[in-house]
């Protein structure tokens, strides 16, 4: 049982510290965005892919880790827009 807490807490530890991804570029979360968007946008914002990275660079670090973190479009629409 110690060894398995010791573990557990090891771990978190790690998770916690100096083991956490680099923040995502503006160019990932628009790619990202593209790939869950329904077809029928994904051609149109695919277009205009500078823009989009233009506006996320306005975006919070909170807004673009959502972005990111977001499986679908619902998920998508719940984050900050700023």
């Amino acid at each position: 049982m110690k060894k398995i807490l010791s573990l557990a807490l090891v771990s978190m530890f790690a998770l916690g510290t100096g083991c956490s991804k680099k923040e995502a570029t503006c160019a990932d979360v628009v790619d990202h965005t593209i790939e869950i968007m329904p077809a029928e946008f994904k051609d149109k914002v695919a277009a205009d892919k500078d823009k989009a990275i233009a506006k996320c660079e306005k975006l919070s670090p909170e807004s673009r880790k959502c972005a990111m973190d977001a499986s679908n479009m619902e998920d998508l629409m719940k984050c900050p827009k700023s």
